[in-house]
């Protein structure tokens, strides 16, 4: 790809008739950026021509700068909890009467107070996030929070797995109401678990060859849209059984049944949830990514949700990019009016 010389008539106060041209190279997506005026005005309308008197196809759509956002949040599966196997001293604030020792963090003496940390990742507020502790209860009961929200209040011994929707803060805390008793192996992912999903803080990790969900509700500021095209990618390590992904609800992906990394371009339905859905599964997934393809058109024979051979486009003022792609080499130039 090489951008080709630009021109400004000056036709048009300000912003002028600016024109950029694109030499495509196969199958390679590139981006044309919608230019400013002097008073910080985007350009309302682009026309699109091909050089070299070609008639080669090719694909364009417009979109803003978020439209190159993962929609995947924390697909690596890092962990957010620091120090859940409380292995050290460390990592934790210690309310009265708990102390860390001997692998968990203690409570002694009916304590109703809390045993915090901030997030070793940033919580978004408004996201739900999966919590999984284990509880050795002798009095009263203990209650988690995520960014504080408080789940659910336990007074038994078990080890528990629930969903809490993140507040304003960036702490992780157990609150304890009456409680004696220790807390253990704490983990907070991203990820709703279905029954045989863990986490290690590096993968999803599917034992005893399940057949339930992995799933994510997508952040908000970035939502799927219904109809729109994503390149996905992920990397799965298999023993046994298959995996699918589905985006919104939409058509599943093909079945993944091997250790590989997959990249497929799948249509999002109306929902916003990423799910996994495993059959017989044993094995793990990372390095989940979602990208939208207008930033990454994978499919130039298709054009995907890219417009085939457009005339042009009215903008809308928010507008960042537009992109660009051809099974051939053409030469598109783009013409911005106010």
């Amino acid at each position: 790809m090489a951008h080709l010389p630009q021109y400004k008539e000056g036709l048009l106060p300000g912003l002028g008739l600016y024109t950029d041209a694109l030499l495509l190279a196969a199958n390679v997506p590139e981006l044309f950026t919608i230019p400013t005026d002097n008073t910080g005005l985007k350009a309302k309308y682009v026309k699109f021509g091909r050089g070299q008197a070609t008639t080669d196809n090719f694909y364009a759509q417009v979109f803003s700068t978020d439209d190159a956002t993962d929609r995947a949040t924390n697909g690596t599966f890092a962990e957010y909890v620091t120090n859940g196997a409380f292995t050290t001293d460390t990592g934790w604030t210690k309310g009265t009467g708990w102390t860390i020792a001997a692998g968990v963090a203690d409570a002694s003496g009916a304590i109703s107070t809390a045993l915090s940390q901030t997030s070793a990742i940033t919580l978004i507020a408004g996201y739900t996030y999966t919590i999984t502790y284990t509880v050795s209860r002798s009095a009263g009961s203990v209650t988690p929070s995520i960014g504080g929200t408080s789940g659910t209040a336990r007074s038994s011994s078990a080890t528990f797995v629930e969903t809490i929707v993140a507040g304003t803060t960036q702490l992780l805390a157990f609150t304890g109401s009456g409680f004696t008793g220790t807390i253990d192996n704490v983990s907070v992912t991203a990820w709703g678990l279905g029954t045989g999903w863990t986490t290690d803080g590096a993968t999803a990790i599917a034992t005893g060859g399940i057949s339930t969900n992995l799933t994510q509700t997508v952040n908000a500021a970035y939502p799927l849209v219904s109809g729109q095209t994503y390149y996905c990618t992920y990397t799965t390590t298999r023993s046994a059984g298959s995996v699918a992904l589905d985006i919104g609800g939409g058509t599943p992906g093909a079945t993944v049944s091997s250790s590989t990394t997959t990249a497929a371009i799948l249509t999002a339905g109306s929902t916003q949830v990423l799910t996994f859905t495993a059959t017989g599964f044993t094995g793990t997934i990372d390095n989940v990514t979602i990208i939208p393809c207008a930033s990454v058109p994978g499919d130039t024979t298709t054009g995907l949700a890219s417009v085939q051979n457009p005339d042009g486009f009215f903008l809308n003022g928010s507008a960042a990019k537009i992109s660009i792609v051809s099974a051939a080499t053409p030469i598109i130039t783009a013409s911005y009016f106010k």
